[in-house]
């Protein structure tokens, strides 16, 4: 399963500080870094709708608002060739009641659209839609989020023993924000995308199983002591 496949692949990466991490925080960075390769490489949902007359349709209702894009409506289905509805010819408009799509020509109520659109990545125990060659790439960046609060968590500590002499050692966080940076870049290596266009993650999802997101903190104070 993905799931555990990820896990065990963020615990190897983060095997030197496991005492600092607990399993519900490893799974919330997993959260995070899911989230992450959604946006840089979404799945393409399929669902069938029924059209209710006219130049409008519902939302498919996997559609995740904010986040998903058309790719194609195909109408009528499993034609050969196919018969696509052009990207011009449809729209995603909000109206007061939520949203709906807006064609330039009307469908008949009760014929079949199959919409094809962007998605969210989902895994858990049950499910798993990420590829497989891409899990050791999701992996790392959920262990650079680990390292980046590692980093933040120990930015205010001093050691007292450090003499003059030493003072252009590396600091605890400092160690830990170059691991964190070497391993975003190597997720940019993996997925073979341009690193100028990863920007930090704006949500957290939450995987089945998890109960510490929405927690102030992502890391246990009392665990960096």
């Amino acid at each position: 399963m993905a799931l555990a496949d990820l896990q065990a692949l963020v615990d190897g990466m983060m095997r030197a500080d496991a005492a600092t991490v607990s399993s519900e925080d490893r799974d919330a960075a997993i959260g995070v870094a899911v989230l992450r390769y959604s946006k840089d490489r979404p799945r393409t949902v399929v669902e069938d709708i029924a059209a209710a007359g006219g130049p409008f349709l519902d939302l498919p209702s996997s559609w995740e608002a904010g986040s998903s894009t058309l790719v194609e409506l195909e109408h009528p289905v499993d034609s050969d060739p196919k018969s696509r509805i052009a990207a011009t010819d449809a729209q995603v408009e909000v109206v007061p009641n939520g949203s709906r799509i807006r064609l330039t020509s009307s469908i008949s109520a009760g014929e079949t659209v199959r919409t094809r659109f962007t998605g969210s990545h989902i895994v858990s125990g049950t499910e798993d839609t990420l590829p497989s060659a891409d899990r050791e790439a999701v992996a790392t960046y959920a262990a650079a989020h680990l390292l980046d609060a590692l980093a933040a968590a120990r930015s205010s500590d001093t050691d007292a023993s450090i003499g003059a002499a030493a003072v252009s050692r590396a600091t605890p966080a400092q160690e830990y924000a170059a691991r964190a940076k070497d391993l975003r870049r190597r997720y940019t290596v993996l997925l073979g995308i341009d690193p100028s266009r990863i920007a930090p993650a704006g949500a957290v999802v939450v995987l089945p199983g998890s109960d510490s997101l929405g927690r102030d903190r992502l890391l246990h104070p009392r665990r960096l002591s």
